[in-house]
């Protein structure tokens, strides 16, 4: 129980993650135009982020290995990409919070798929994410205001700490539910 309590504040200081994943793909597209950008930019952006919170995720999961990592960079890329393609790249408040469900979705199946191994109930993480995802974008619109027109491809600070803070709630959950069913098997 003691590892479980040790990641917590990891993850939360994941967070950091985000900024230098944003810039990055800032870096490496400029504004998000067109779905290719999306894709190169969710994916250079979800291996940052993905490496920090599997820096955060270790102690808890090592077998989780660098798996975590490539499956953000693969959501994001997916679901940031698709979001351009579905509803362009237009960066309102209303384009940016429609492609934001399409990230959290592609990001929580690419995780799921590592998530499932070690957690019972990680099925709600796909849903959750999609949530997340669109409250996290509209946080970080709050704080950025006209800043949301020069196309990113990530939410900002702002949004990433609410995003580690409600998934870090989350995983917490889905760690208590699986240690009670590993001990409600035990002992039968």
């Amino acid at each position: 129980m003691d590892t479980q309590r040790t990641w917590i504040p990891a993850w939360l200081i994941a967070f950091l993650g985000f900024p230098p994943g944003g810039a990055l793909a800032l870096a490496l597209i400029g504004k998000m135009e067109t779905p290719l950008e999306g894709i190169l930019g969710g994916a250079a952006a979800g291996l940052v982020i993905g490496a920090a919170q599997t820096l955060a995720l270790r102690r808890l999961w090592p077998q989780l290995n660098w798996r975590w990592a490539l499956a953000t960079a693969g959501g994001l890329a997916a679901g940031v990409g698709l979001g351009v393609a579905v509803f362009g790249a237009e960066t309102t408040l209303n384009a940016t919070l429609m492609r934001a469900p399409i990230a959290g979705l592609a990001v929580g199946v690419a995780q799921w798929l590592v998530l499932r191994d070690v957690v019972r109930q990680a099925h709600w993480w796909i849903p959750a994410l999609s949530v997340i995802y669109v409250v996290s974008w509209y946080i970080t619109a709050l704080v950025i205001g006209d800043s949301l027109n020069e196309g990113f491809v990530i939410f900002g600070a702002s949004g990433a700490i609410v995003h580690q803070a409600i998934t870090g709630v989350l995983l917490w959950l889905m760690l208590r539910e699986t240690a009670r069913a590993k001990s409600q098997t035990s002992a039968s």
